[in-house]
Formats: structure tokens, sequence, C-alpha cells
């Protein structure tokens, strides 16, 4: 059976210092800014305000 956990460095120079190591690869903003296009109409402050409002309600 496979237990699941967090992979861990340890840091030698801070003493004994467990820190979770990296689980994605270095990337540059260059990479992943094509996620962010959005099309259609801006949203404004109103709309963001009530989408808010409404995920508040729903919670």
């Amino acid at each position: 059976m496979k237990k699941v956990g967090v992979k861990t460095e340890a840091i030698s120079e801070a003493g004994d210092l467990l820190k979770p190591s990296n689980f994605f690869s270095v990337t540059k903003l260059d990479d992943v800014a094509g996620c962010l296009k959005y099309q259609g109409k801006p949203k404004t402050l109103k709309d963001i305000d009530n989408a808010i409002r409404q995920g508040v309600e729903e919670s």
C-alpha cells in the first residue's frame, strides 16, 4: 500500500531544516501567460462584487 506524502529536502546550511521539494520545474511568465488571455467583455467592479457576494452566499 502506498502512502501519500510530501517530498522533502534537508538543508544542512540552516541546521536541521526540512522543506518541501519543488513539485514543478521552474517556469517563466512567457511559458504560462497564454492561459491568462480573456476574450469577452471586460468585467466591471460591480460584476466582480456580485460574483464574490454570490460565492459567499453559496458557501
